[in-house]
């Protein structure tokens, strides 16, 4: 069984807040992420380098703060292709170029919420997210479908280590290296079809086409 909501119906879309000024800064506490932050976290995945606030002050504190499993995208080039989208890993603050979206996990799964959102072209400004339609199965067919999504996009997503490892290789095995550059080049014809598997996945279960 899918219904369709509206987005607003089963998450909670925030937008972050001013960022706070230095003295609520601290060596151990949340990370604030930034709409620059963000481009620098899909890049690396290192969220210990991002700032951190004191939010025992959060009283006094301009800051949204936001849960684990949170997704957030920059508002600004929403329109883009290659807009960037992060699922949050532990709670976090969001400055005021960056809005939230808290799932309400029991009706749609982050996870499964996170892909639609990479599929979906968002035509408009961010403030047009509430207006988005998503047609939702049952949690169980959520799960499974996940499943097999994160197992794809975990295989892209060390494409570049992968293909280090192994193209360095030749360097250590040199009676081997034309079987190795061969197998190189197997490797990267298979994440391109990883790919191609993935972006056909996405289209075919967000517009109801996977039976």
């Amino acid at each position: 069984m899918v219904k369709r909501y509206r987005l607003d119906e089963v998450a909670k879309i925030e937008e972050g807040k001013i960022v706070p000024k230095k003295k609520y800064f601290t060596n151990v506490g949340v990370p604030l992420i930034t709409a620059e932050s963000l481009k620098k976290l899909m890049l690396n995945g290192d969220i210990e380098q991002l700032p951190k606030v004191n939010i025992t002050l959060k009283e006094h504190l301009k800051c949204s703060l936001v849960p684990a499993k949170t997704i957030i995208l920059t508002k600004a080039n929403m329109k883009e292709a290659n807009k960037y989208i992060y699922q949050c890993e532990t709670e976090m603050c969001i400055a005021n170029d960056i809005v939230a979206i808290i799932p309400n996990e029991t009706i749609i799964l982050s996870d499964y919420l996170l892909h639609f959102l990479k599929w979906y072209q968002i035509h408009k400004e961010w403030h047009h997210l509430y207006d988005i339609l998503i047609d939702i199965p049952m949690l169980a067919v959520q799960q499974k479908m996940v499943q097999i999504l994160n197992k794809i996009q975990f295989l892209l997503k060390n494409k570049e280590s992968l293909m280090t490892a192994v193209e360095v290789l030749p360097q250590n095995f040199h009676n081997f290296s034309m079987q190795i550059e061969n197998h190189s080049k197997s490797l990267h014809h298979g994440f391109n079809q990883a790919q191609h598997l993935y972006d056909v996945m996405l289209h075919k279960i967000f517009k109801g086409e996977l039976k």
